[in-house]
Parts: structure tokens; sequence; C-alpha cells
């Protein structure tokens, strides 16, 4: 599919919205905001069969586009923030085009595909065009929890840190004595410590032993893993 004129030059400029120590505020970012919006149409028009998450993340992070910090995967806090954003305005743009009857759009992790517009489906039953401008996807939690910038704001490193720990805690399998011998050896470590200290010590040895600060890449994954296991059963 050939590009307007509009939409190859919004496609050469790019911004990056996202950068490391650079807070959003929606107020003051309106426009970038609306050029993602323009960014995120342009691309699943072109690209029918859609997109994972993280293949539009990384699409995102690239020339000419640029709209996030090439670390957005590698920090807890701004991966939130580039997801959160993102789906907030996936989240924009399915709502414009349902009110619009121009087409629907699927949105998960693992599959973003613009579709055909399917009269049938609850929004349209709605006729009110005021209550269409006023009120988001009451029926849809996640359209609620994304429209809402108060959760991108509010959210702190703490935060994105409880709701990894949760998330570990749910999957966490029983794990042998001797795995645990391991990881605490792995940490330099004899006894289990409180998560605080656990997560200094983690950073410490993280410092030292990063690939990109001279470290053995190994034994960087050993201490990773080590502390994974270690923080599913430390408070």
């Amino acid at each position: 599919m050939c590009r307007n004129n509009d939409e190859e030059a919004l496609a050469q400029k790019g911004i990056a919205i996202n950068q490391p120590n650079r807070p959003l505020e929606k107020n003051n970012n309106e426009e970038q905001i609306t050029e993602l919006l323009d960014v995120l149409a342009v691309l699943l028009d072109e690209t029918p069969q859609g997109f994972s998450e993280h293949q539009l993340l990384t699409l995102l992070q690239q020339p000419p586009h640029t709209f996030f910090s090439r670390d957005a995967m590698r920090d807890p806090l701004i991966l939130f923030q580039s997801h959160f954003l993102l789906f907030h305005c996936l989240y924009l743009l399915r709502q414009s085009w349902q009110t619009n009857q121009q087409a629907n759009l699927t949105i998960s992790a693992l599959n973003i595909q613009k579709c055909a517009f399917n009269s049938s489906s609850p929004f349209e039953a709605i006729k009110s065009d005021s209550y269409k401008r006023t009120n988001p996807i009451l029926s849809d939690p996640l359209a609620q929890y994304y429209l809402d910038w108060s959760h991108f704001s509010s959210t702190t490193s703490d935060d994105v840190d409880e709701l990894l720990n949760g998330f570990w805690k749910k999957m966490r399998i029983p794990q042998q004595q001797e795995e645990v011998q391991q990881a605490l050896m792995f940490m330099e470590l004899e006894n289990p410590i409180p998560l605080p200290e656990l997560k200094v010590q983690y950073r410490r040895l993280a410092q030292r032993y990063h690939p990109d600060k001279g470290g053995d890449s190994e034994h960087f994954k050993n201490i990773c893993q080590a502390f994974h296991q270690l923080k599913q059963n430390t408070r």
C-alpha cells in the first residue's frame, strides 16, 4: 500500500516520547500522542496480518518512528510505561474506529490486528452519539483501565516490582533445597535475607558482573535466575 504525503512525512519525523528519566505528562504531549495514533493507524492498515505487542514495540523503537527508547524493554518501569502508552493509544484508536463505524481492532499481547467493522458489536448497539463521545467501552474492563491515564502517571517502580512479584508467585514451582542452596551460592549469601536487602545484593552483583561492564555473561544469567528464585520465597 502506498502512503500519502502526510503519512510519509509523519513516518519520517518520528518522536521519542518515552525516554528514560523523562516522564510523560499527557497534557503536555497530546501532539505526540496524536502522532503515535496516526502512525499506528498507518502500520495496522499496511499490515493486515497484524502484530504481536513485542513486534510493534520493537518497530516503534526504530527509525523512522523512534517513539520509544531503545532501553524500553530493559527497565521494568519504562517497559510498563511503554506498554501502557501503546495500549492507551490502541484503545483510543479502536474507540475512534468503532464510533465512526470504520473498523474493529483486536488488542492483545499476541495479536494486534485491524479487522472489518462488525455492525452487531455491543458498541454499535448504543445509538446515542453523545453517549459514544463521553463514555468509553464500559463493558470492557481492559479498555477502562488503559483509557484511564492516571494508571500511567501514578504507577511507580515499586508498583511494577509488586506486580511482577505477584506474577512470579502465581507461577512459582516449589523449589528443592539443593536449588535454594545453589541460588544462595550465586548470590554470595549463606542464608536468605529480607527482600529489600536481597535487591541491594542483586544490584551490587549486577553492577559487578553485567556483560556491558566487562563481566561474564553466563555468570550474570545465573545471578539473575538465582535472584528470581530467592525472591519467590522472600518478603
